[in-house]
């Protein structure tokens, strides 16, 4: 127990660190550098704390130095008498506060942060109760004692680390990864040792093998990184299947699952990193930076969606489409000229309308063609207006007369055939040398944005009758840019969507 400790997180130094003369020393726990001198008045600070609750906890007259030469069963009287309920009333506080951190996931991906974990207690705090557990087990005598002691002072010790770990997942600096994967690692040690915590200790484990993957990552070593995803993950699996009849440890299931998705997404940027089709791999892991970093919404109704990280599973999966059809491979591209291609989801809209009137009077099904700008999903005008985030085919009608209503020769009561021309054309060819924006929505977030376009559109005509939009799949299309903005083929016509006239070529992501 007595070594220097940090004064910042109160973790104890490695035995390395201790044993330069150097007058300064980096915790390993917390990543702070500070003078020994420091280091050595925190220590006499919180040795003086201990010693005065060990005064205030033991009958007077008795010395904790002379414990070895008291009779066995007036320390086990002493023990359990004095020591035992106040080291059982904190150690169940810790419990407490450790089983509320472990439902939430413990790491994010490079290059984002994580404000919403935020633990019950200091690491100093932690780390001074696993010194007091420490300094009374001289006066556990029996089993009983001598596992509480050890139950106690490990489960401090490995929350400590936890903690340190928490507030590394604020803040988004260097190093921080090779910080965390320290703390997992001490943390499962420590866990390992109370009873009924192994799937805990197996966790930490995983997750310290991920943090370490993820520094070779960010420091150019995505073949290195690999098997450290994959391997975590693996493990992180098995912890799963271990803990869902867990009573304890059933708590971690969901942020298990989460951590499980994390880990996929980090062998899928690893992968495609690895196969080397870009010459310029720093290039693409800036380019997934900004995919990870943009600001999308995380509360009303889209909060749901746009803050689970699952939805970076799919959006990287597009990105491989495209790094692969760079080398060699081929996209969905609608025909055309077009130094840029921009992607768009394609979404058929089956409806009906009612026309003509008296015997004249009958129901027209009409198939359309929908198209939604993939990065809809950082323009908060979209996500509240779907209307500016697509094609809005029933913002013009079909030039025809008052007359064709009434006899009912109406074919359509919206704009949308020069989409549905345009889409006609889609086929599988190679960018070649065209630059290619990445998609930054799913599947799901297209389908939503049409869902709440057609409620719009149907409380403002009740005689209108919509079936299920039917997301078709994402294509390409060719664009030229003008002054940093997009402008879209000519087929379009007045159904440029608001969103395309506010893209910015250099938010985007571009490869």
């Amino acid at each position: 127990m007595v070594m220097l400790r940090c004064k910042y997180c109160g973790a104890p130094f490695e035995r390395k660190a201790l044993e330069t003369d150097t007058p300064y020393i980096t915790c390993s726990s917390c990543g702070t550098s500070q003078q020994r001198v420091d280091s050595k008045a925190y220590l006499d600070q919180m040795m003086g704390q201990i010693q005065s609750w060990i005064s205030k906890a033991l009958p007077g007259g008795f010395s904790l130095a002379q414990s070895e030469n008291v009779d066995s069963v007036a320390r086990y009287n002493i023990f359990n008498n004095n020591i035992r309920p106040k080291i059982e009333a904190e150690y169940s506080e810790y419990r407490f506060a450790v089983t509320s951190l472990l439902a939430s996931p413990l790491i994010t991906l490079p290059f984002t942060t994580d404000n919403s974990i935020v633990a019950s207690h200091s690491s100093s705090k932690a780390f001074e109760f696993n010194a007091r557990a420490k300094s009374v087990s001289p006066l556990a005598v029996d089993e009983s004692s001598k596992n509480l002691i050890v139950s106690a002072e490990q489960m401090a010790s490995g929350y400590a680390m936890l903690i340190n770990n928490t507030k590394l997942l604020h803040e988004d600096k260097p190093g921080r990864y090779v910080l965390m994967a320290n703390n997992f690692n001490e943390s499962a040690a420590a866990f390992r040792k109370i009873k009924g915590y192994g799937p805990a200790a197996d966790r930490f484990q995983a997750l310290a093998g991920i943090c370490t993957g993820c520094d070779k990552l960010l420091n150019g070593d995505s073949m290195g990184s690999l098997s450290y995803f994959e391997k975590g993950r693996s493990q992180l699996e098995k912890v799963k299947n271990d803990i869902g009849a867990d009573l304890t440890l059933g708590v971690m299931y969901q942020a298990v699952e989460m951590e499980i998705t994390q880990a996929k997404i980090l062998t899928s940027i690893a992968g495609f990193l690895t196969k080397g089709v870009s010459a310029d791999p720093m290039q693409i892991l800036n380019s997934i930076r900004k995919i990870i970093t943009f600001n999308y919404q995380k509360t009303g109704k889209w909060g749901f969606l746009l803050g689970n990280k699952d939805r970076f599973d799919e959006i990287f999966k597009y990105l491989s489409e495209i790094l692969e059809a760079k080398g060699g491979g081929t996209l969905p591209i609608i025909a055309g000229p077009g130094e840029y291609l921009i992607p768009f989801w394609d979404v058929a809209l089956r409806y009906s309308f009612q026309t003509g009137s008296l015997m004249a009077k009958k129901s027209v099904e009409v198939s359309e063609d929908i198209l939604i700008p993939a990065d809809f999903v950082i323009d908060l005008q979209c996500l509240n207006d779907p209307r500016s985030g697509l094609t809005d085919i029933f913002s013009i009608r079909p030039e025809s007369s008052i007359l064709a209503g009434l006899k009912g020769t109406e074919t359509s009561i919206s704009g949308g055939e020069g989409i549905q021309r345009l889409v006609s054309s889609v086929a599988r060819n190679s960018p070649v040398s065209r630059k290619v924006a990445v998609p930054l929505s799913t599947e799901k977030e297209a389908r939503k944005l049409v869902s709440e376009y057609l409620a719009v559109r149907t409380s403002q005509d009740n005689k209108l009758k919509l079936s299920n939009p039917a997301v078709k799949s994402l294509i390409y299309i060719p664009c030229d840019i003008r002054n940093g903005r997009v402008e879209v083929p000519n087929g379009f016509g007045k159904l440029v969507p608001d969103r395309v006239r506010r893209m910015d070529i250099s938010q985007m992501v571009i490869i």
